[in-house]
């Protein structure tokens, strides 16, 4: 499996329109998926909830033993390192969904969230994987009775940032979390946006 994911990653990633792979689901795309939706799921396993925390809204792994934490490294031959934690804060009121605070009067951060990370493939990764590979993993909402909220949403333009052909529009409060900084806060000098940049 792994060999031919290796000398497979472009049509995997779509480079002939995933043709003759959908029907049915070639074996390697299945892996290739649940890979990167793993990487994904580890943003939201990883995320304390856990509002009477004084780490409440941050992540509960350090950088360096994140993957293992969250079981993604014994017996999987994608290998990553984290090389940078994202952190989002908003300008305008959202709901909890998406920003959680502390009850704690030491908390972490008073403003900001953790939101994902930024991870390299190891050279044993890039063996298995046919490529140095680069994954921005970025949660979502995380308490399931606030998805609600998701569905009644303001749509605000994106221009500043997918540019003005067809006059995009996106959920405001992603927007905020997306493009806010707040100079008083150590995690959000910078907005997430510029984060990843």
């Amino acid at each position: 499996m792994v060999g031919s994911i290796a000398k497979r990653w472009k049509h995997l990633s779509g480079e002939n329109n995933w043709k003759d792979l959908l029907d049915p689901l070639d074996n390697d795309l299945r892996h290739y998926i649940i890979h990167y939706g793993e990487m994904a799921q580890a943003t939201y396993d990883s995320f304390n909830t856990q509002k009477v925390s004084k780490y409440a809204g941050c992540s509960l792994y350090a950088k360096d033993e994140f993957f293992n934490r969250v079981h993604l490294e014994k017996g999987n031959p994608f290998k990553y390192r984290v090389t940078k934690f994202l952190y989002a804060t908003s300008q305008v009121h959202i709901s909890e969904a998406f920003i959680i605070k502390s009850l704690s009067r030491e908390a972490w951060s008073k403003e900001s969230n953790w939101m994902g990370f930024v991870a390299v493939s190891t050279d044993e990764g890039k063996a298995a994987i046919g490529r140095r590979d680069i994954v921005i993993a970025w949660r979502g909402t995380i308490q399931t009775l606030e998805w609600f909220n998701d569905f009644e949403f303001n749509l605000v333009s994106a221009s500043k940032i997918l540019g003005e052909s067809g006059k995009p529009k996106v959920h405001q409060g992603w927007y905020s979390i997306y493009t806010s900084d707040d100079s008083r806060s150590p995690y959000n000098k910078n907005s997430a946006r510029d984060q990843v940049m």
